[in-house]
């Protein structure tokens, strides 16, 4: 429907400007008295095809310039590179320590400075539950507290804000926050999938 519209503007408006032309050189430089009608209607014609063509080339270029434009824009937002955060740092990492999901939220959430108890709220789960992840994070890790782990993440991103901008494309994860939280309601099946693979 706003196609339509857009097509009968487009044709009113050139139909309008085609009869201006005409009416202009008509009334202003021929002779009234000795112009027929079929050179009126041809020279509305000829007007009419004039300006359709240049309103086609007009729009032609006005869409390859909002083309590059969107282009563009599209590199831009690509091209920046993910912000220093707690949830990059554990997603580069968690691959190469062997995290599942799981440990990685709790990882997350550890490194952000929340509790077991804590986490185990958000997570929705028991608090042994946490304890047996956070175990298999410091044994897959390397690290044996939480504070290790914390010292760690914070190193980290002091690292990826001195890094110089190629570095940070090579190495920057992006992690949006919506796909970890809210966790309480999280398909179990899914989670228990991860814990596995």
């Amino acid at each position: 429907m706003l196609v339509l519209r857009y097509w009968v503007s487009g044709f009113a408006m050139v139909f309008g400007i085609a009869a201006l032309k005409t009416f202009l050189l008509v009334g202003f430089v021929l002779d009234r008295t000795s112009t027929d009608i079929a050179t009126v209607v041809g020279l509305f014609a000829l007007f009419f095809a004039l300006t359709s063509a240049v309103a086609y080339i007009g729009f032609k270029q006005l869409g390859r310039y909002q083309k590059r434009l969107r282009q563009k824009q599209r590199q831009a937002t690509s091209d920046i590179a993910a912000p220093a955060a707690k949830e990059s740092v554990i997603a580069r990492y968690a691959p190469e320590w062997g995290l599942s999901q799981a440990e990685a939220d709790v990882a997350i959430f550890v490194a952000k400075g929340f509790s077991n108890s804590e986490v185990a709220e958000m997570r929705g789960c028991a608090i042994a539950t946490v304890k047996s992840q956070l175990s298999s994070i410091y044994q897959k890790s390397g690290m044996t507290t939480r504070y290790q782990l914390i010292a760690f993440v914070t190193d980290e991103i002091c690292a990826q804000v001195n890094e110089t901008d190629a570095e940070k494309h090579q190495k920057a994860v992006a992690v949006p926050t919506r796909q970890i939280l809210p966790l309480v309601g999280r398909n179990k099946d899914t989670e228990h999938t991860a814990m596995q693979a």
